[in-house]
């Protein structure tokens, strides 16, 4: 498709594992090396492990390529998920031998015989798990039976187990601690280095047929290296839909515009899932908090009686009524009057959260005493007195001795108040009827 564009003789980043592109990192050469070496010294057991996408089957079918068939009798598992009794009816058909029996012990001693005559013949028989991890324990506990298949100086049958790196965990478990010990030879395939990233890249586009460095911008193979972290797969993946994108736009070399889109696309489809549950959490905890904030600031206007909001902001400019009981009629507050003389006022906002002031208790006497009198209720606004509310109410002359008799009064119907120079914004105030007026 962008071949021509590009000056490519074939694709590049081909995502199957093509051994004509086996670029051989540390690790990539020591599993390759490992692989050979106990096959050709007859070690009975290889494990290579390593993680998604790291090229371990690529390594496989580059040994495959390499060895010599006349010499060795090759079995290739791609489908690991196989009792032990079908792996060995495998092995059977692949070496073209009669089975004459279903019963397991009658197989492998039936295999035992057909191993010894290869061996005779100078052929190596290898069984090669691909996706070993997946491989039932049970099957993988039975595996140790095809080790006793051995002459006294060789193993007569080679088995190479590669697999993610769970199939370590496997191994490691109780039950397959005897197959464990019997492998002889390890290795593990490790992600590529920023060093080898850039030289993968640069190693499959040179196999590719391109006679320049490279046709990506510096800033884009960063950013591609960077999100691939190493992963060969990963790096495939990325480069050819760049290469897809930038053939689109018309772009040589690929920009890091371009790289960052494919990346973008990329992330996007491997992390919806995880994008949606952080959507919902915080939808949820915008919720949590609105429904905190509505009780926070609503609470104090359901409460009656003798809490009241306090604040230095100018909390309470209006007046605000004494709830009154269930008896009391319609329209009508505690103390018989209308309620329309009292109107209830909305509380305006603070800029710091409202404090809470709880009126002290009365004593029996004052209980008594107030159960006998009628009430009307203020909530205090900024800059008024005791004083005044008297002479608003009361319709007293200033500095009068009825003045000074309510002041008394009012103070003993309201503890809280010692000062009556000083009384809070937005606490609430009970003024009795005065006798002469009950």
């Amino acid at each position: 498709m962008y071949e021509k564009f590009y000056s490519l003789t074939k694709q590049p980043f081909h995502v199957t594992p093509d051994p004509g592109f086996l670029y051989l990192s540390e690790s990539h050469k020591q599993a390759l090396a490992s692989i050979m070496y106990g096959i050709e010294k007859r070690k009975g057991f290889v494990a290579i492990t390593g993680a998604v996408g790291v090229g371990k089957t690529t390594i496989v079918r580059a040994y495959l390529n390499k060895a010599l068939a006349a010499k060795l009798q090759l079995i290739y598992l791609f489908h690991a998920n196989v009792t032990f009794a079908d792996l060995v009816k495998t092995i059977y058909r692949e070496l073209e031998l009669e089975l004459t029996t279903t019963d397991l012990a009658e197989m492998v001693d039936g295999l035992s015989l057909a191993l010894i005559e290869q061996y005779r013949q100078g052929k190596t028989v290898v069984v090669i798990i691909d996706e070993a991890q997946n491989m039932p324990v049970e099957a993988l506990e039975n595996l140790r039976m095809l080790s006793n298949l051995e002459t006294p100086t060789d193993k007569l049958i080679q088995v190479v187990l590669v697999g993610q790196t769970e199939l370590e965990e496997v191994l490691g478990r109780h039950e397959l601690r005897q197959l464990n010990q019997r492998i002889a030879i390890r290795a593990r395939i490790a992600p590529l280095t920023t060093e080898e990233s850039y030289a993968y890249i640069t190693h499959r586009l040179s196999i590719a047929g391109l006679d320049k460095p490279t046709i990506f911008s510096q800033k884009a193979l960063r950013i591609i290296v960077h999100e691939a972290k190493g992963i060969p797969r990963t790096l495939n993946i990325l480069c050819d839909n760049a290469l897809i994108t930038g053939f689109g736009y018309q772009e040589n070399p690929v920009t890091a515009r371009t790289a960052r889109e494919v990346v973008t696309d990329f992330v996007g489809k491997q992390d919806r899932p995880h994008v949606w549950k952080w959507k919902v959490a915080a939808l949820t905890s915008v919720a949590l908090l609105f429904a905190f904030l509505v009780v926070f600031f609503l609470a104090p206007s359901r409460h009656g009686g003798g809490i009241s909001v306090v604040s230095n902001a100018g909390l309470g400019e209006a007046e605000q009524p004494r709830r009154a009981p269930a008896s009391s009629p319609p329209g009508e507050s505690q103390s018989g009057v209308p309620s329309h003389e009292v109107p209830l006022a909305s509380q305006p906002k603070a800029a710091t959260p409202p404090a809470k002031v709880l009126q002290p208790k009365e004593s029996p006497r004052q209980q008594r005493d107030a159960a006998a009198l009628s009430y009307r209720t203020r909530v205090v606004k900024p800059g008024e007195t005791l004083a005044g509310l008297i002479r608003d109410l009361y319709h007293t002359s200033p500095n009068s001795a009825l003045e000074d008799s309510l002041i008394n009064l009012v103070k003993q119907h309201n503890p809280a108040i010692t000062d009556p120079d000083l009384i809070l914004a937005g606490s609430v105030i009970r003024f009795p009827t005065p006798p002469k007026e009950r």
